[in-house]
């Protein structure tokens, strides 16, 4: 009933649309992809929106888009894009994108599945966001979001924006029909024109569908209620989520501090993880995302963009949970309390995993948050099976010769496992894409030379090859 109602609302949306005189956008392409070994490298599959198979194949992609007009006060956007794969060892079609948008001043609802907006023109390993990368494909459902706001009677200096989003996680999961809740806030402060400082919290929950376990999970609007507030489960809940709050809940903490130049930018941001209260209060320290960025507003030189981001997950609070109490605070303790006897360390964050939703931070068997988190098979349940990282990565930008776009990419990691399951394994990764310079073809050429080294991944080399076109359906 609900997945109907978006359906239909989309319809509205885009039926009004339809009314209006406005150009519609359409983009098309076909990428080829082989490599060395059965499976392709790592930045051939990572940061694509979850469409590249891993296998060598092909990919087809289609998408119309009308993009929003400034003719009246409320302004309308739309898309939908599929993508089709043949690829060893299966063939698919997916719906990529089906959105319909609404904008008026500084707000906006998106409803349906639709990327998350690219940052850090793309340089980024995570796209600017610990926890939501575009690794993953996108999720249906509703999202009401604002560009910065300035706050009355502070001349400027401070401004906010939020978001209120909730989804349908649809894929083959432990939990079936997961439902997410997303909220985040974040505070601009601009003591000068050239100086930014952001701060923000962002929180995700899983919570509600049906575990082979436990059976339907709590879904009224009061378990809602305690899902936005953190809150343990009442009835009907497991006993972890009687005793901890409902759900699965994670999130960042963020940090950006920006200088605006007349001709570039250059931009730190710090992210720290939470799964627990021992990440929102700072227990989980070192841990986190430390990233600097330059960008250039000259397009034509030979680097425009450059960014240096460095991850360490490994402490996550420590490696106990809890551990035995002694006697003298055992002498403090409630004797009806679940962890009597238990001194609670609050450690073991176990970044994207959950033991209620084991299917964790994973969405068609991808990582949603930074793909240096890896996903495996536990069982017959994919979840995250490397958590524990040390990682640095590199990205570049710019035009050659001032006619050959071209991205870069290099990225060393140190993978621990997890508590559970320890591993130490290192991994080099790399990525080369470039935009040939044929003018003449009624098609863009664009190449890829992707390689592996290490052992995480298999020793691989792959090579794509993608023609693509972009134009004006209705003008």
């Amino acid at each position: 009933m609900k997945k109907t109602a978006l359906l239909i609302l989309i319809s509205l949306l885009f039926l009004y649309s339809q009314g209006q005189k406005r150009s519609v956008d359409y983009t098309t392409s076909l990428t080829g992809f082989v490599a060395y070994q059965n499976t392709l490298p790592f930045w051939a599959i990572n940061n694509k929106h979850g469409l590249i198979p891993n296998g060598n194949g092909a990919l087809l992609e289609i998408g119309l888009f009308s993009d929003f007009t400034d003719r009246h006060k409320i302004q309308f956007a739309y898309g939908v894009s599929a993508a089709g794969f043949l690829s060893r060892p299966d063939n698919n079609i997916i719906l990529d994108q089906l959105y319909a948008s609404a904008r008026w001043r500084n707000l906006r609802l998106d409803l349906g599945m639709i990327h998350p907006k690219e940052e850090y023109n793309g340089v980024s390993s995570t796209n600017g966001n610990f926890v939501r990368s575009g690794n993953s494909r996108t999720f249906p459902g509703y999202n009401l979001n604002s560009e910065y706001m300035k706050i009355p009677c502070t001349k400027g200096v401070l401004s906010i924006k939020f978001n209120w989003a909730d989804y349908m996680m649809i894929d083959d999961r432990y939990v079936e029909d997961t439902r997410l809740h997303n909220k985040s806030a974040f505070l601009k402060i601009k003591p000068h024109q050239r100086w930014e400082i952001i701060v923000g919290l962002e929180h995700w929950a899983q919570w509600a569908g049906t575990s082979p376990d436990g059976g339907k999970q709590p879904s009224s609007f009061k378990d809602y209620i305690r899902i936005i507030c953190a809150k343990e489960g009442g009835t009907g809940a497991s006993v972890s989520d009687s005793i901890n709050a409902l759900g699965n809940h994670l999130g960042r903490e963020h940090l950006a501090i920006n200088y605006l130049a007349d001709n570039y930018i250059l931009s730190f941001y710090h992210d720290i993880p939470f799964e627990d209260g021992s990440g929102t209060d700072f227990r989980s320290f070192p841990d986190g995302t430390y990233c600097f960025y330059y960008g250039s507003k000259k397009k034509d030189q030979w680097i425009t963009d450059v960014m240096y981001e460095f991850y360490y997950t490994k402490y996550q609070s420590g490696s106990q949970h809890d551990r035995p109490a002694t006697p003298e605070e055992m002498e403090k303790q409630d004797p009806n309390s679940h962890f009597y006897g238990r001194k609670v360390l609050g450690g073991c964050d176990n970044y994207f995993n959950n033991g209620e939703y084991r299917s964790g931070w994973t969405l068609y068997e991808r990582v949603i948050g930074s793909p240096f988190m890896t996903p495996g098979l536990s069982g017959n349940i994919t979840r995250i099976i490397n958590n524990r990282v040390i990682a640095h990565h590199i990205g570049m930008k710019g035009m050659a010769w001032q006619t050959t776009p071209y991205k870069l990419m290099l990225s060393y990691s140190r993978n621990y496992g997890t508590y559970g399951s320890p591993m130490k394994k290192n991994q080099l990764s790399g990525a080369l894409e470039v935009t040939l310079p044929f003018k003449n073809l009624p098609f863009t050429v664009e190449t890829g030379i992707y390689g592996d080294l290490g052992d995480l991944f298999k020793d691989n080399f792959g090579f794509t090859i993608k023609l693509s076109r972009k134009g004006k359906l209705i003008k």
